[in-house]
């Protein structure tokens, strides 16, 4: 019986490997107004990210999941980095994706934060400022803490 049972199986999977990527606009703490931003749309190594309005635009779509995960801008191969010395206050910019660099290696909580993996910091609205132009950083991650909260669309 378990022949019968493989064409579903195989039908699965390949539904699976066929589903399309799917990219998202990242608002901090649930303002849609304001959305995750690579400046100027540059992608090239080391340029900042930031809040800015929300435009629609690919420098505001992300590739992220639940758990370990990059963040992926759709536009480019460039990921979310945190610099070669991650620590509180350093400003997130894009660079090349790299599999498996700690620098691009996050985790989306499910209480929507997202930590660098095993570094105890997570992406950060400096003050909790939403003006379009903050760049965002790593700060220590803390409970409670709104600066910390992103959510999907």
């Amino acid at each position: 019986m378990i022949v019968s049972a493989l064409p579903l199986l195989v039908s699965t999977c390949q539904d699976f490997m066929d589903a399309p990527i799917q990219f998202h606009t990242i608002h901090p703490n649930g303002d849609k107004t304001k959305c995750l931003d690579v400046h100027s749309a540059s992608f090239q190594d080391g340029t900042a990210v930031q809040i800015f309005d929300c435009n629609g635009t690919p420098a505001q779509k992300w590739k992220i999941t639940r758990g370990t995960t990059s963040v992926q801008i759709q536009a480019a191969p460039f990921c979310l980095d945190a610099g070669s010395n991650p620590h509180k206050g350093v400003g997130v910019k894009i660079w090349q994706c790299y599999a498996n660099l700690p620098a691009q290696t996050w985790f989306y909580t499910a209480d929507n934060r997202i930590a660098l993996k095993d570094k105890g910091l997570c992406l950060d609205v400096p003050n909790g400022a939403h003006f379009s132009g903050n760049q965002v950083q790593t700060w220590t991650c803390t409970n409670g803490n709104t600066n910390q909260v992103w959510t999907l669309d």
